[in-house]
């Protein structure tokens, strides 16, 4: 997954003043090392910090507070476009220090620091850097596209948005189509609707997930709740087909920028295309997306439901299965959980009695159980077993053991916080120092150990957090594909090719984009290495397994309680930043 989107597939594309606001922002290509550079920004480049903060408690930068003491109202600034850069300057330059996302609001200064190729005049916005108030950006808090992406993501979630996977290819409408309008851009869309029909109880239902999962402020899973148990909020379970596409309720109706057959806001999404056009792009089967709404229709409209995308998009959702992510998480260390402990990793696990040099079968294990382990290991007929405070004994096949490190990194011994990946056993530890404080599972690049170069493999060494996207896309590179190809010796035929463009068989022999894939708002992304990021993961339930591209990947709740812990922090408001100078993570990734 890289830092930096790809623009160059054939398609529309924004202006490239647009597409360099994005650097930061936009599409990610699947994890991999030859990605794109990452947020550094051009060669040469560095990140500036003459930024200055608007400080706290007062009324806006350099603005007295109001008569009696009370800060006086502090002047704000709303995002038009899907993603607006941070500049380090009130100038456009290479600095970055982060973007905004259509619809964020923030907490500006009461006049521009300059003008500066911006009409409109750069303000300083909280906590730093400078935004141009244009049509990127408006101090008009009215302004109609800041009301209708009002909905933002939810860092208090394990899942920022409600999510789905596409079933069948499908456009993403601008407006509301009419029926001989859908009929005219969806494929044999009467067996659709008579399938749906039959199946639509079926095919929609959802299990309880990581949306369900009840969470602390600090993005901790709360002991003592089960699954599902979320105070006053519903569950997976308990949510209507409207909610679970992200409406308030069943029977919300079509938002206000949506009037009959027009759309009465600008088009937001990276995919450009003219005022009269009735969609921007389709959206291939498997592809992932996040929705902030959802309306049904009457009708004129073949009484479809759409659910509305994060970049105001509309997706008819017979098309959309709902989804609720992996409900795993890891474990709090400390308060009598602490190392050595294992996980089970596989399914059919057993543990094992030791004696005569055999190992005998003695009780099955539950799946991703977690076992105190006392220290004691012993090998069997050429396999590790270890010990658990219970006098029972785990193969090491079937578990992933996470011990102390036996030598301290440098950052361990300073005291400092610092990310633990072990790619052996697939494990994550978070330390404070010498002392872990949580355990989870993870699936790194396959395969586990290998040369990132000429394989997917995770890239072992010490790092540091260099960039944190609160959400992202990501999606395959055809590049890639024909590189993975060439590197595997594979040829147009073989099992396990990728069809890439310009190969003699891309949408012809084959349906047109298998094996590739587009996974829309994929949550808590932190970037370590050009091209390779720990993140959450919707869309698998394997932890524990590798199975990347080369990029960490973490069920959602484990993914929130890193992305809350780590540094730098992401800014109220804020959608991505950059880490200045040394103040992001260390992060060690070892064998």
């Amino acid at each position: 997954m890289a830092d930096v989107p790809r623009k160059t597939r054939d398609r529309c594309k924004k202006p490239l003043r647009i597409a360099a606001l994005l650097a930061l922002a936009g599409a990610v290509t699947a994890c991999r090392r030859e990605a794109a550079s990452g947020p550094r920004g051009p060669a040469g480049s560095t990140l500036g910090t003459g930024a200055p903060a608007i400080a706290s408690g007062a009324g806006s930068a350099g603005a007295p507070a109001s008569a009696g003491g009370a800060a006086a109202p502090r002047p704000r600034l709303g995002i038009r476009q899907f993603a607006v850069a941070v500049n380090a300057e009130p100038r456009e330059g290479p600095a970055k220090l982060g973007y905004l996302r259509v619809g964020a609001v923030v907490e500006r200064s009461a006049e521009p620091a300059g003008h500066s190729g911006c009409k409109g005049g750069w303000y300083a916005i909280a906590p730093r850097g400078y935004v141009c108030a244009g049509a990127d950006a408006t101090t008009d808090l009215d302004d109609p596209v800041l009301r209708a992406a009002r909905r933002r993501p939810d860092l208090g979630r394990p899942l920022p948005y409600r999510y789905g996977f596409v079933r069948a290819v499908l456009p993403l409408y601008l407006s509301v189509p009419t029926a001989a309008q859908q009929y005219k851009a969806e494929f044999k869309l009467d067996e659709h609707l008579e399938w749906y029909r039959q199946n639509r109880a079926e095919v929609q239902a959802v299990t309880l997930g990581a949306a369900d999962v009840p969470v602390d402020t600090s993005g901790r899973v709360m002991a003592g709740k089960r699954l599902g148990e979320l105070g006053t909020a519903k569950n997976s379970l308990e949510l209507g087909l409207g909610e679970l596409f992200g409406a308030e309720s069943d029977a919300e109706p079509a938002p206000f920028w949506l009037r009959g057959n027009e759309r009465l806001i600008h088009n937001v999404s990276e995919f450009e295309v003219p005022d009269y056009a009735l969609f921007a792009d389709r959206a291939r089967r498997k592809t992932g997306l996040a929705f902030v709404g959802s309306f049904a229709t009457g009708p004129e409209s073949l009484q479809r439901r759409f659910a509305i995308t994060t970049d105001l998009r509309l997706a008819p959702t017979s098309k959309v299965k709902p989804d609720s992510g992996s409900p795993w998480h890891g474990v709090e260390l400390g308060g009598g959980l602490d190392l050595p402990l294992a996980f089970v990793r596989g399914r059919g696990a057993q543990a094992y009695r030791l004696g005569r040099g055999a190992a005998a079968a003695v009780g099955d294990l539950e799946h991703r159980s977690v076992h105190r382990l006392t220290g004691r290991a012993e090998t069997v007929q050429g396999e590790p077993y270890y010990a658990t405070a219970g006098e029972r004994w785990l193969r090491g096949a079937d578990v992933a053991a996470v011990v102390p490190p036996a030598k301290w990194p440098e950052v361990a011994r300073q005291g400092q916080r610092w990310i633990e990946v072990d790619l052996s056993d697939q494990y994550l530890v978070l330390w404070e120092g010498t002392r872990a404080v949580f355990a989870t599972l993870v699936s790194t690049g396959r395969p586990a150990i290998g040369d990132p170069e000429t394989t997917t493999a995770t890239p072992r060494g010490v790092f540091r957090i260099r960039a944190k996207h609160v959400t992202a896309t990501m999606d395959s590179d055809e590049g890639s594909a024909a590189r993975l190809n060439q590197q595997k010796g594979l040829r147009p035929g073989d099992e396990e090719y990728v069809p890439s463009r310009g190969d003699g068989i891309y949408g012809v022999l084959r349906r047109r984009g298998e094996g590739l894939f587009k996974l829309r708002d994929v949550p808590h992304i932190q970037y370590f290495a050009t091209g390779y990021a720990i993140h959450g993961a919707y869309w698998h339930d394997v932890l524990g397994i590798p199975r990347s591209h080369g990029c960490i990947n973490l069920a959602p709740a484990d993914s929130l309680r890193l992305f809350h812990w780590t540094e730098p922090a992401v800014p109220e408001g804020w959608h991505g930043v950059r880490a200045l100078g040394d103040e992001g993570t260390v992060v060690v990734i070892h064998k």
